[in-house]
């Protein structure tokens, strides 16, 4: 996946959540997602969501759903462990590493910049 986003922000506290975003922006991508990995240090962005299910199938470690709305407010985390299905209906989808602590709550505004 193409590194295309520089730090993903937390507009209630001004800092940065993490400084490695990537984006599923296509087909490969958004099957793929964070499936085969160990670990991941970053956050990949899932746009263009609506009603859908996020899996874990073959996810070796817990992964947080940060779910946002058209604004780009928090609206829900969702917590989804290896070989679990999550039900999810936002605008767009965070997965972040769950064993990481974020300062992140419903109704903040997350920020990011693009290349």
């Amino acid at each position: 996946m193409k590194t295309i986003i520089i730090v993903l922000v937390n507009a209630r506290t001004g800092k940065p959540i993490v400084e490695r975003v990537e984006v599923a922006d296509t087909f490969w991508k958004r099957g793929i997602g964070l499936m085969f990995k160990k670990s991941f240090d970053g956050a990949l962005v899932f746009p263009n969501v609506g009603k859908t299910s996020f899996h874990g199938f073959f996810c070796f470690f817990p992964i947080l759903l940060v779910c946002l709305d058209g604004d780009n407010r928090v609206v829900e985390l969702k917590r989804l462990d290896p070989w679990q299905v999550v039900p999810v209906n936002c605008k767009t989808v965070i997965e972040l590493d769950a064993r990481r602590k974020y300062d992140i709550k419903p109704g903040d505004e997350l920020i990011w910049n693009e290349d």
